[in-house]
């Protein structure tokens, strides 16, 4: 991992932990808390080609094997009464494109694929409409800023790379592989994030869970083919499928779930009654002697 890289992971650690050693004395004001959460989901990316629509027209592989998975931590900051939420994260997430074309050099069905894992992060503003005490649909926008992580394995849910097959095993074709690297793919990737929502309040006799179910479009503004491949300087292993006229750039439709714990105890619990009528103050109570 590059130096770069690390200081970016640091600096957004650093924030996580700033963030959420904040005091929440006005939790109350505000009718809701702070909350730290993990999420999970899934990704169906792709690629658009501006510059080169006959790449666009190639068609796609099957729904089930375009599937990538997403997961990542967050800190849901709520404002203006819980009417709007600032929820910055960072997410491993899988993108890239699977495409299918018959090569006439090899009388074949060729499956192109480019698979990309990014740590990206990310900061939703949510707008939420309280439908009632524990149900909110909301909006959400969110910039996003993704580097691109070393290839771990070309195999499983969590592989990269750049690989062509063909649908039989014919004579002088041959299938490749090659890792994800900066000759090959540009390593970081500006974009935006939009969808929408349901957020649950779950209130439980000693705690709370905040539960969200979104689904949102990704758009990557940035070209994520390398330098090198646009001065020739690194050749594409499919010379059929591959034109680097123009730009590619990222798209997909995401789907999460986050499960958040609120920094503050449910109404319910022993905590939630340290008052003055419960705990009379020390000048008042009767120690017995």
């Amino acid at each position: 991992m590059t130096m770069k890289k690390t200081l970016f992971i640091l600096l957004l650690l650093s924030f996580a932990v700033v963030v959420t050693a904040q005091p929440q004395h006005n939790s109350k004001k505000r009718g809701e808390a702070v909350a730290i959460g993990i999420r999970g989901g899934a990704t169906l990316p792709n690629y658009v080609y501006p510059g080169n629509p006959a790449f666009d027209t190639l068609g796609f592989d099957v729904l089930t094997s375009r599937i990538r998975p997403m997961l990542g931590i967050n800190v849901e900051i709520p404002l203006l009464d819980g009417w709007i939420y600032v929820a910055p994260e960072v997410d491993w997430v899988g993108r890239g494109d699977r495409r299918l074309y018959r090569s006439d050099l090899w009388n074949t069905i060729v499956c192109y694929e480019v698979r990309v894992n990014y740590l990206e992060a990310r900061l939703p503003v949510s707008v939420a409409i309280p439908a009632t005490s524990w149900l909110k649909p909301f909006f959400f926008a969110a910039p996003t800023f993704g580097l691109v992580m070393p290839t771990i394995t070309d195999k499983g849910p969590l592989g990269s790379g750049i690989s062509q097959t063909s649908d039989n095993n014919i004579q002088g074709f041959v299938n490749s592989n090659v890792a994800i690297n900066a000759n090959n793919m540009a390593q970081y990737d500006f974009g935006a994030l939009a969808g929408a929502g349901l957020r649950f309040t779950m209130t439980f006799p000693r705690f709370s869970l905040v539960v969200k179910m979104e689904a949102g479009y990704y758009l990557g503004f940035n070209d994520t083919y390398s330098e090198a491949e646009h001065n020739d300087q690194a050749p594409a292993i499919n010379v059929n499928a591959y034109n680097i006229n123009g730009v590619r750039n990222n798209r997909g439709l995401e789907a999460a779930i986050t499960v958040a714990l609120p920094l503050k105890f449910a109404p319910g619990d022993a905590c939630s009654h340290w008052s003055k009528g419960v705990y009379p103050s020390s000048k008042n109570y009767n120690h017995g002697f």
